[in-house]
Formats: C-alpha cells, structure tokens, sequence
C-alpha cells in the first residue's frame, strides 16, 4: 500500500469520563479542515457523542469501542464498555486496532490528547510500530493536569522521552501562571507550546445557525452523573418546580446511567422543561440561553466562557482536583457569577441562581486566550510540512 499517500495527521483522543478530550481533539480537527483543507486529516476515538460534536464540518472519524467508568469516593475505576469487554480486555484489543491504523495510514504527525502512553497503555504498540514510518508524536495537555496518573507517571515520561517530540499546551499563562509550564517541561524534558484555551463551541459556532433571540431561560448540562448527581438533580427538579410555568430550561442529560431513566421521567412533567441526551442540540440551545447551569470541566467552562454567559458551575468532589485548581486560578481573572461543589449546591443556592442568573451580565473580566485550536492546528500543520 505504499502507492497511496501517507495521511497527514491523525488525531487520537481516549474517551474517558466528560468530554473534555474529546472535544478539545475535535476542536483541533476542524480547525485543520478550515485552515488546511487539502491536508489529509483522521481523528480515532470511542466516545460515542463525536459525531455530535463534529456536526456538519468536514472532519472524518474512525469508532473505537468504548470505555466505561464508575465512580466511587469520588475515584474513577474502569468498568465493561458496552461490547461487554472488561476494561483492560478492552485496553489490549484497542492497542491493537489503533497499531493497525497506524501501520495502514502511516501519518506523518499524531497528535494524543492528555497521556502519552493512553488511558490503558493502548498507545504503545502504535508508538512501537510508528518507529519505522518516521512519525512526528505530539502530546497535547490541558491548562490544568491535576493528579492524574497516566500523565504523572514515571512511564508518561519514559514514553514520552522516547517517542514523542513535542509537548501542546492548552492554557493562557497570563491566567494560570508559568508554573504548569515548568511542571511540564521538569517532567517531560521539553519546553511545552502555549496554545491557549480550546474553544470547541468558538470552533462549531461556524457550522451553527446564527443565534437568535435569547428565548431559552437556561441551559442545563449534566454529561456524566456521579456519586452527587442523583441527590442534585432532586433538588434542581423541586427548584424548577416552584419556579413557575414562564421559564423554559433545556437540560442534557446522561442516559446511561442506572438513575437516568427516573429523572427523564421526572423533568418531562415539568411544562417548561426539555430534556434529552448531549447532542449538537446542547450548542444551539447555549446560543440561545440568558444563562447556564454545568460542571466545572475544561470543555463545559469554555463554552460558557466564549459566549460570556453568566453560569453557576458545579465542581464534582473527584481525588484528581482538577476542576477545583483549575477554578481557583480562573477565578482571579475571570468574574465567573457563582460556583458551588455539587453535594453542598442545597436548594436555597440553587433558588437563587434560578431566580438570577437569567437578569446577569456575563463574566465581563474575561481576557482568555480561547483561539487555541488554530494555534494547535497551525503548529500540526507546520510539523507536517517538517516531515515531508
């Protein structure tokens, strides 16, 4: 097969609990699309919702079979995907699809979202196997790590150390500091590129209609429940109860989960509640909301924060603190209007963030750097260039 042109960059993203890789690696492949239309361009993830995310844009895509997690004091632990396969199982029967694209596209640049080596190892025997096709390895990173052990570990270094050879950042340092720049380049021996923030929505909003009227009181986004979710999501449902028949809220809700069933049944009764699963309807329903109600992940803040969206932002009680360290360096620069973790979000808190959030200005002190996908999509394109 090598009579057919290698590809040019192919994009892997592990589908773990939120959307946050996923939709930062999507973002990143539509800007290629736009900004690069002749490069040949393949993105290789599980997550189910990708075909959501990349909507009408032309960016093509190959189905992995997909991870499962559950949470437990507030840890997260694999679980079988939906082939039914244990997650390690599952791990080892990916490593050997993603080597196999590897070997058949032979691209010139691969780009990986957050872990060298992937969620379950399942990147190795494609690094191992790419030696031979003079691939250009790129480890993209979100602004804010937190204690994750696949990019912490001596063997995300070691991988990285040798096989890849250069290092994404997707933060503002004029927010975070320099010291998650430091962190990276001490860990990984390279100086990382700061992109800025990856804005999926500020990548989409090309391939949307053009917002409207600001007619939806909220948009509600609950991708994932956790151990919290089902108690928050009982006192959501008697605030908006009491509310009155004159808002209209739109609420994404996970499907999947053991409690999911109960609580469609639940908010359908409300006359001024939708409820459905995360689509590409979530996005639309932002552009035309007055405010919003989500989690506290990379993916979740960055949309509200490129439409400068009054929020209330729920932070999960998750052992990586994540969304916790994140908030508090965001929160010097950015006037987000309420954050709250999730289990302490009582009804009283969340009466008043109904009742408000709708009459707010948005975080006006906004100064992010949100063009981070073109910044990313311009360095892959340069690479490729590198490596003809």
């Amino acid at each position: 097969m090598t009579d057919i042109p290698r590809l040019d960059i192919l994009l892997y993203a592990h589908d773990g609990r939120g959307l946050g890789h996923v939709s930062r690696t999507t973002a990143i492949g539509m800007a290629l699309r736009r900004l690069f239309p002749a490069l040949r361009v393949l993105l290789v993830t599980g997550a189910d919702i990708t075909q959501e995310l990349i909507g009408n844009a032309p960016l093509d895509w190959l189905k992995l079979p997909s991870y499962a997690t559950i949470i437990k004091n507030g840890k997260s632990s694999g679980a079988p995907g939906k082939s039914n396969f244990e997650d390690a199982e599952l791990g080892r029967l990916r490593s050997q699809q993603i080597r196999q694209i590897v070997s058949t596209y032979r691209p010139r640049v691969v780009l990986a979202d957050h872990s060298p080596q992937g969620k379950h190892r399942e990147l190795l025997p494609a690094l191992q196997a790419g030696v031979e096709y003079d691939i250009h390895w790129v480890l993209g990173i979100r602004g804010v790590v937190g204690q994750v052990k696949q990019v912490g570990s001596d063997l995300a270094t070691s991988t990285f150390q040798d096989y890849y050879s250069s290092l994404l950042w997707y933060g503002d340092s004029n927010v975070l500091g320099k010291a998650q720049l430091t962190d990276l380049h001490n860990q990984f021996g390279t100086t990382p590129q700061e992109c800025g923030y990856v804005s999926g929505l500020r990548e989409r909003q090309e391939h949307l209609p053009a917002a409207g009227q600001k007619e939806i009181t909220g948009t509600i986004a609950i991708p994932w429940l956790g151990e919290d979710t089902p108690v928050f999501l009982q006192r959501l449902y008697n605030v908006l109860a009491g509310s009155g028949d004159n808002h209209t809220w739109h609420l994404y809700l996970d499907r999947n989960h053991s409690s999911s069933a109960r609580f469609y049944q639940l908010f359908s009764r409300l006359p001024g509640c939708r409820i459905e699963p995360p689509s590409q309807r979530y996005l639309d329903s932002l552009l035309g909301s007055r405010c919003a109600i989500v989690y506290g992940g990379y993916n979740s803040l960055m949309d509200v924060l490129s439409l400068n969206l009054p929020a209330l932002v729920l932070l999960r009680n998750m052992q990586d603190s994540e969304q916790q360290l994140h908030l508090a360096k965001l929160q010097q620069t950015v006037d987000l209007n309420l954050t709250v973790a999730e289990e302490k979000c009582g009804e009283e808190k969340l009466h008043k963030a109904v009742n408000d959030l709708p009459h707010l200005t948005g975080p006006m002190k906004n100064h992010l750097n949100l063009s981070g996908a073109t910044k990313a999509a311009q360095i892959l394109a340069s690479f490729v260039n590198e490596n003809r």
